[in-house]
């Protein structure tokens, strides 16, 4: 959302794309809506010419009804301005007129119809009332700009225990961990038995706790779990579950912005930045323990020695500093993909296949999806990097650009995975245990990058070793050959700053 808030002058600003209302048979035009706008939270049954302004963010089917007095169609919306979202009907004859017109995600101005006490049964729009539109309606389409400018409450996360389940709340916070895509099967409902897919986000906020949420439709693609980003969300109208302790779903009304322009997005993501990246976290899905916080730093040695994620079905989390010793280009180092949903395309001619959408495109994306070794004190093994981690790896060239430079220049091309190799990194890890042909492995995936800092590292190895109170020379020669390899490999400025604080 964008634009103003309620009130002023209201004649005709943002208006353009005409109007639609009843009184008679068939679609007529009138002069634009007059009148002062009013915030959808205001309305109750007491009010009589009201004029509200708003998104349509559900627009349903239109259903065939059947009972005592009668029979008829209906189909329903749900329009959300700053203050709240409130549910509308239109019936019989009123289907035909408004069903083509009213369009999702579009905005319009709208008065008339009939104020009734909102139906909870039907309905998670937090409005009092809800709205049966009628001869006397009126829905002028507007332009974005004119979208009222969403008001949050938002509650903590910590706040989630003592809310009661199915409630509707604002959420904030930062996805501190991305999960990939999974498809169920809806079992109710008009949808029933077809597949859906969701993705599972962990969100944490400055009262260290930590929830799932659970994004539906357009809103799973909000976040990717390759891209090892942390993005702030902010959410209206999630709806608060119980199960498995506490947990938050959107709905058909929610509102998921990414990183928005707001104060309190602003403050999360300075505490995230500087406190919370390491900070360990309550988690609000029961069943005790911490969650998020500092992945558990692990030597490459560690993988096989610990058996890290060597369970079915359960993957290890763990945080490695290394050097990035080797690319593997000869097989398979990108992946053609649809530019809009980076799904995978195959060639046809000049033309590109999408085969999850049936659709030819005209160009395609190539995306990272890199092979690699890493080294550090205790050994070396194979890594996988998809696009947005690779892209750092890669020094920021693009996979589109470095495949244009091996058509043109092979020798630039090997020249740049040469220049990209041997390099110090902290490498947040993920290990999983794959099946490939009937063969179990560990796969190794890097879910994020970061830059050694050298001085921030040897200052911690100063500590640790002080800590320890070495006394031998042979315990203080092992510490020194783990703090030279903490410190990037015991580059110049780390062996002078050690040195200098009496190690």
């Amino acid at each position: 959302f964008g634009g103003n808030s309620y009130g002023g002058n209201s004649h005709g600003n943002g208006g353009g794309g005409g109007s639609l209302f009843g009184g008679g048979r068939g679609v007529a035009q009138q002069e634009p809506l007059s009148g002062h706008v009013v915030p959808i939270a205001s309305l109750n049954t007491f009010t009589h010419k009201w004029t509200i302004q708003g998104r349509v963010v559900f627009k349903g089917a239109v259903k065939n009804w059947k009972n005592q007095r009668g029979e008829g169609r209906l189909f329903s919306v749900e329009i959300m301005d700053g203050s709240c979202d409130v549910r509308g009907t239109f019936f019989n004859e009123d289907v035909d007129r408004f069903f083509e017109y009213i369009q999702v995600n579009k905005v319009y101005r709208i008065a008339g119809g009939q104020l009734k006490p909102s139906n909870r049964q039907y309905t998670t729009a937090r409005s009092d009332v809800e709205i049966t539109f009628g001869r006397d309606t009126v829905f002028e389409m507007m332009t974005d700009s004119a979208a009222p400018k969403i008001e949050y409450r938002f509650r903590r996360i910590s706040e989630m225990d003592s809310i009661d389940p199915n409630s509707i709340v604002d959420v904030i916070g930062v996805v501190q961990e991305a999960f990939p895509l999974s498809s169920i099967t809806l079992k109710s409902g008009p949808n029933a038995g077809n597949t859906t897919q969701k993705r599972d986000v962990l969100l944490v906020d400055q009262t260290s706790a930590a929830i799932r949420l659970t994004l539906w439709d357009d809103a799973k693609d909000i976040v990717d779990e390759h891209s090892g980003a942390h993005p702030v969300l902010a959410i209206k109208n999630v709806k608060v579950s119980d199960f498995g302790g506490r947990s938050l779903s959107t709905t058909r009304s929610s509102t998921v912005e990414k990183d928005p322009d707001l104060s309190d997005a602003h403050m999360l993501r300075g505490w995230y930045d500087s406190v919370g990246r390491d900070g360990s976290f309550r988690s609000m899905g029961g069943g005790g323990g911490g969650v998020g916080g500092r992945d558990p730093r692990k030597t490459i040695a560690a993988i096989k020695e610990e058996n890290l994620g060597g369970v079915e079905g359960k993957g290890d989390y763990f945080t490695l500093r290394c050097w990035i010793t080797y690319f593997s280009k000869d097989k398979t180092w990108f992946y053609c993909a649809n530019p809009e949903n980076k799904k995978k395309v195959v060639q046809q001619g000049d033309k590109w296949l999408d085969e999850s959408t049936s659709r030819l495109i005209d160009t395609c994306e190539r995306r990272y999806v890199l092979q690699l070794t890493a080294s550090d004190h205790t050994g070396s093994h194979w890594f996988s990097a998809f696009n947005e981690t690779g892209l750092l790896l890669m020094g920021g060239l693009t996979a589109d650009d470095l495949f244009d430079r091996k058509e043109r220049d092979p020798g630039s091309f090997e020249h740049h995975f040469q220049t990209c190799s041997w390099r110090p990194w902290t490498l947040k890890v993920k290990a999983k245990l794959d099946r490939w042909n009937d063969e179990s492995r560990v796969k190794c995936t890097i879910m994020e990058v970061r830059v050694v800092n050298v001085g921030s590292c040897a200052v911690r190895c100063v500590f640790e070793g002080r800590r320890l109170r070495l006394s031998s020379r042979g315990a203080l020669g092992l510490w020194w050959s783990r703090a030279e390899a903490d410190c990037g490999g015991g580059g110049a400025y780390g062996r002078r700053l050690l040195t200098a604080r009496g190690c």
